[in-house]
Order: C-alpha cells, then structure tokens, then sequence
C-alpha cells in the first residue's frame, strides 16, 4: 500500500488529553448523479417497486418485538494465538475490528492472521493500553494495513515499543481517537459499547484498559483486556445490569489480579476464552482463576492448548473452532 506519509501533529501530547473525537471510517464520498432531462413513463412503476421492496426487506430484517434482527452473514470473533499477549479479531458483514496484537515479534503472525482471513482493510484498530504485549504487533498492522481509526486510550508510556506505535500511527495519518465511556458504535449489525475506562488518569496501566461489549442478536462478547479487580468492581458498580454476556475475554491472561468471583457473578458467561502464552513465566492462568470459572460450571477455552480460536454467531447461537495455529 503506498500512501504519501503526513504526520499528525503532537499526536503524544494529544494522548493525555480527554477530548473524544467522532469515530467515522474512512470512505470515498459519492459523485453527484445528475438528474435526466427526460423522465421515462416507467419512473412510477419503479418507484412502486422499490418501496415494496424496502418494506418486505423491514419485515425481514427486524423482528416483531423491534430489536435489530440477524443480517445474512454471520459475526466472527477470532482469538488470535499470539503466545503471551492478546489480540482479537472480528469480522462482520459492515467492516472489521482488530483488538490488540500481541507483542512485538507477533506482528508478522498477526498481519498474516489477518491476510489469510482475507482482511484488507480495518475499520478499527483498538489499542487497549500501551503494554508491549498488546500493542507491540499492531505496528507491523499499523504499516501493512488501510485503517479507519485507531482508538487507544489518553495515556503514554516511556517504552520504545509504545514510541514506535506512535511513530507509525503519525507516518500513515492514521486518526486516533479516545473511547468514550458509554459510547457506541456499530458494525454490520454488531453493536459496540465502551464500559472503560472510566478514569483517564488510571495511573495503573493496565485498569487504563479499553473494555468493550459487542452485541449481536441475542449474543454478546466482553473484551476486558488487562483490568483488575479495581476496574471490575466499578464495572459491577456502574453497568451492573449490563454486565452479563455469553462469552467473556478473561482479563490479563488468568492473572489472579482479575476475574474476581463478584465479577463473574454480575457477567455469568457460559464461556471464557485466556489469552496466554505455554509455560509461560508468570504462571498464567493461576489456579484461583482456574477455580472460579470451574464452579461455575464456564466452558474454557486456553489459546495455549487450542491455538487460534474462531467462535461465529448468527445472532442465535455461537459455534467454536480452533486447534490450529
């Protein structure tokens, strides 16, 4: 992809700042069609056509209750086996979300995740927090790829792998942009939600973490990235009754800093997805978490055991695949 570089302005000293900018992909604006000179007495007919046509396609893609029904192609939500770091993709009719990418030498395996999922370009890419093992890969994706915006939270960190990740971000002229807490945005039928984080000046980096919900149909995924049990509390506290989901992202990869059992409570998921690297140093998943979700009678799913991991949903149900890498 050649695109001529032009790099943002104070783009660092943006970060500490709060301001949400308006997320919007990017698009080519439409040509202005010209009106015809002569109107064909076929005209009516045609208009009478198409808005039969717009309302059997509202009968077929809205339920009778009035909640957003199920579009023709499914959602697809990939674990992406990035050893000890986390990244996710997902993949809906309306564009594409990348979530993380792993730590500086898996950007090449992430940009060919992406390639061989036949991604070509992304709607968004979020970058969590500024740790190396989440956004050190999302270089290589910030050099390879057409990108929307990137979202990434008002905070800076002093590591070479967060000043490269700036770097590329300015010599592609990337937007970035800052979550904002109850915000959404939507992409072919999935809707996002940003539950954090609540506080920009975090200090702890990691409870700094983007936290996102995604619902589609009757389906829904939580995205906790590495948050503890700080942020988890005031997450119970603030969207208690907008906690529980069908899948849930274990927070920094099993830690026992995370995945509390009040936390678990308010999210009851029947499945949880760790994202962690085998035989790691840090003795991720520890086994207190290990425990929790076991009583809860939680399906788990170990990308160290089954590599990349793919669930799909239609809206009704979830499928799970994996076991390759």
């Amino acid at each position: 992809m050649n695109r001529r570089p032009r790099r943002n302005q104070n783009l660092k000293r943006q970060l500490a700042r709060t301001a949400t900018r308006q997320m919007m992909p990017r698009g080519r604006p439409r040509r202005a069609i010209r009106p015809r000179r002569r109107q064909s007495s076929l005209l009516p007919l045609l208009i009478l056509l198409v808005l039969i046509a717009l309302i059997v396609g509202y009968f077929f893609l809205w339920q009778d209750d009035g909640s957003e029904a199920y579009v023709s192609q499914d959602v697809y939500v990939h674990f992406i086996d990035v050893g000890q770091g986390d990244s996710t993709l997902i993949v809906t009719s309306g564009g594409t979300v990348l979530i993380d990418g792993g730590d500086n030498h898996m950007g090449t395996r992430v940009v060919n995740y992406l390639r061989n999922a036949n991604v070509n370009t992304l709607s968004y890419v979020v970058a969590t927090h500024p740790h190396a093992d989440h956004i050190g890969g999302l270089i290589e994706v910030v050099n390879q790829f057409e990108i929307g915006a990137i979202m990434m939270p008002p905070v800076a960190h002093t590591t070479n792998t967060f000043e490269r990740f700036i770097d590329a971000i300015e010599l592609n002229n990337i937007p970035v942009v800052a979550p904002e807490l109850g915000g959404t945005f939507s992409l072919g039928g999935a809707v996002f939600t940003i539950l954090g984080p609540d506080n920009p000046g975090c200090g702890n980096l990691n409870n700094c973490s983007i936290v996102l919900r995604m619902d589609y149909g009757n389906n829904s995924f939580l995205f906790t990235a590495d948050i503890e049990v700080d942020v988890e509390n005031r997450l119970v506290e603030n969207f208690n009754d907008y906690l529980s989901v069908d899948v849930l992202r274990v927070a920094h990869h099993g830690s026992r800093t995370s995945t509390s059992t009040r936390f678990l409570e308010a999210v009851d998921p029947q499945m949880a997805v760790i994202s962690l690297g085998a035989n790691n140093n840090f003795g991720h998943p520890h086994e207190v978490v290990m425990q929790r979700l076991t009583y809860k009678d939680i399906y788990i799913f170990r990308t160290d055991y089954q590599g990349h991991i793919v669930m799909s949903t239609d809206g009704t149900t979830i499928s799970v695949s994996g076991g390759n890498n």
